[in-house]
């Protein structure tokens, strides 16, 4: 094989080739190295510090929670600016070196700051680390002030629940806390944010989708120690939650409060035409304010220890026999079926037998013969043993059923009770063994199997009152959204109402027994009043004792029997009822009916007067928007 040599032309042709290429290469080097001084030298004081730390975030912006106020206006739950210390690990190039300069400004040991860092690191490096919530307005102003010298770490502002007259209207407002898986899924989109803390209890559980309000958001642009240098686009305000006005009235709660004192127990007040529940108290209460933030372990241990059960609403969630208040649900049955009439007596010897079962009266040797308005004044067990035997226990059921005792009121709170009015069908279900008509007799005066709320019992009084008209209770009194122009008030909306078979002239003739009650010999006598006339009803309901299993009176004294006092009054034109249960109170006319009557008096002078003014609780000024703007200053001026 041959190789023939390059000519003179083609050598010099591939040397100018060569001079060409290594030119340019020597042009790219000399561009490369010439922009990388500039990048370096000229640029490199900027570059530096986008490269150790500037940031482009998305800060949320929590929507304030709707206000709660009382039907005057008193504010009921509200939120206040709440400072969170937090670190992002990102922004901190020596997170041990931030901590220690952070525990010298704070004045709180490093070891803590650092187990805090540990327990709570998130997956990514960009979210933040709490490490001391809800500190003092100093300890957040020094951490602002010391920035340079604590990258990484910063101010958080969040709103914080708050609740002026915790122990007042605890079983009403319930409480907030942290959201739940469950909760979260139910959890509208544009409220992430702001509901991170959501109702678990109370109003702030019913009414939580109206109290949260839309998260709104914007986009800054952050210094390598987290703060912030710019805002990018136009910032999107969150819009609040509606505020809500309930129909409770902060002066009565208090005054209920101050009236029970060391009792346990229930006080209800009522307006009966329309429902309006104007006080509702469990008693012994909690503070509300323990939940918020997350409540202590040992508080927690305590309430579910204590055997007052303060975290049970009694008033919708307590299921208590009750006694002789039942009577009148019995005496208003047996007249629309035509077992008696106003004029119908009944005698009483003292005792009633039934096959080898007796039955007796608590006033020995009886009461002669009676009427019905007589039998409700006296409390003659003998007359309502008669006509409940009549009756029998499945019309008794049908009738207590008219007057809603058989199923939860409606109430806006959640897990009401039902409560129990037993049946032929029940008793099969449930034990298996036949009705009896001995079992009749004490189902009569309201005892045995019967179980009833005290919101259902002071409900079905409101159906008396009413004369035969069942109303729902309510606790809404009306809402205002966030704009301000959307109030929607209870009495615009249409009453859940029903009216009952029963004729009004029955209720008119158990009216007036009742009003015999209080106002001439009857069991109530201490429920009277020198402002007005008050109709109502004493009850005893008998309690077990859980550990002797023996009736009360043979038990130790912790399980008397409960007292109870349901009424109204005016008693000839009814403007407002009540229910006084004591727990272990021994005797309705004794315990219960004084403090019924001392409420009523209240209500009478205090606050009646002011339901008689026309007035408007949302003004141009109110305090809701007043306090508003208050808190969205505190946020927009210690934003980090």
């Amino acid at each position: 094989m041959k190789f023939s040599l390059l000519t003179a032309e083609e050598i010099q042709l591939f040397r100018q080739r060569m001079v060409l290429i290594l030119g340019g290469l020597a042009a790219f080097l000399l561009i490369l190295v010439f922009r990388l001084w500039y990048l370096q030298v000229l640029e490199g004081g900027y570059y530096q510090e986008v490269a150790t730390g500037n940031r482009i975030r998305v800060i949320p912006q929590e929507a304030p929670r709707g206000l709660v106020y009382d039907r005057r206006g008193e504010l009921l739950a509200y939120n206040r600016p709440a400072f969170n210390i937090q670190l992002i690990p990102e922004d901190a190039p020596d997170v041990d070196s931030s901590l220690r300069n952070l525990a010298q400004v704070a004045e709180v040991p490093v070891a803590e700051l650092k187990e805090a860092s540990k327990t709570k690191r998130p997956t990514f490096k960009f979210k933040p680390i709490v490490l001391m919530k809800d500190v003092g307005r100093k300890t957040a102003d020094l951490v602002d002030t010391y920035q340079e010298d604590l990258p990484g770490i910063s101010v958080e502002v969040e709103s914080k629940r708050l609740y002026p007259n915790a122990f007042l209207t605890a079983h009403v407002l319930g409480y907030v806390g942290v959201i739940n898986e469950d909760q979260l899924q139910q959890l509208p989109i544009r409220s992430l944010f702001s509901g991170r803390i959501v109702g678990q209890a109370g109003i702030e559980l019913t009414e939580n989708q109206n109290l949260i309000g839309v998260d709104g958001g914007k986009q800054v642009e952050v210094d390598h120690v987290g703060r912030e240098l710019r805002v990018l686009n136009q910032p999107v305000n969150p819009t609040p939650g509606s505020d809500l006005y309930l129909t409770v009235d902060l002066r009565l709660q208090r005054h209920v409060r101050s009236v029970m004192g060391e009792k346990t127990g229930v006080v209800i007040v009522m307006k009966p035409h329309t429902g309006e529940v104007i006080a509702l108290a469990s008693f012994p209460g909690y503070d509300p304010n323990s939940f918020v933030g997350g409540i202590r372990e040992q508080v927690w241990n305590d309430l579910m220890q204590s055997p007052d059960k303060p975290l049970i609403n009694k008033a919708l969630q307590g299921q208590y026999p009750p006694g002789s208040t039942f009577k009148m649900m019995m005496a208003a049955a047996a007249m629309d079926a035509g077992i008696i009439d106003e004029n119908t007596t009944l005698y009483c010897p003292g005792y009633y037998r039934v096959g080898r079962d007796i039955r007796y009266c608590w006033k020995r040797g009886g009461h002669g013969h009676v009427t019905v308005k007589e039998a409700i004044e006296k409390s003659c067990n003998v007359f309502f043993y008669q006509v409940g035997l009549q009756l029998g226990v499945d019309r008794i059921r049908e009738y207590g059923a008219q007057f809603g005792l058989t199923q939860p009121t409606g109430i806006e709170l959640e897990s009401e009770k039902t409560g129990l009015l037993p049946s032929k069908e029940w008793k099969q279900k449930v034990f298996h063994e036949k009705w009896y008509d001995g079992e009749t007799l004490p189902v009569s005066i309201g005892q045995g199997y019967i179980t009833l709320t005290p919101l259902q019992l002071l409900n079905y009084v409101n159906v008396i009152a009413n004369r035969g008209v069942w109303v729902r209770p309510t606790l809404l009194h009306h809402t205002v959204t966030p704009d301000g122009a959307g109030q929607v008030s209870a009495d615009s909306l249409p009453r859940d109402t029903r009216l009952l078979t029963i004729a009004p002239e029955h209720f008119d003739v158990i009216r007036e027994g009742m009003t015999w009650v209080v106002n001439r010999e009857g069991t109530g006598a201490r429920a009277r009043s020198r402002l007005f006339q008050v109709a109502g009803k004493t009850g005893t309901s008998q309690v077990i004792g859980r550990r002797t299993g023996k009736p009360a009176e043979q038990a130790d004294e912790d399980f008397l029997p409960h007292s109870f006092f349901v009424g109204f009054a005016p008693a000839e034109d009814p403007q407002v009822s009540i229910l006084v249960l004591v727990e272990h109170g021994e005797s309705g006319g004794r315990y219960a009916a004084p403090i019924a009557r001392d409420i009523l008096e209240f209500y009478h002078k205090t606050i009646e007067p002011l339901d008689r003014i026309s007035e408007s609780v949302h003004t141009p000024d109110n305090p809701a928007e007043r306090f508003r703007r208050e808190l969205q200053s505190s946020f927009e001026h210690n934003e980090p």
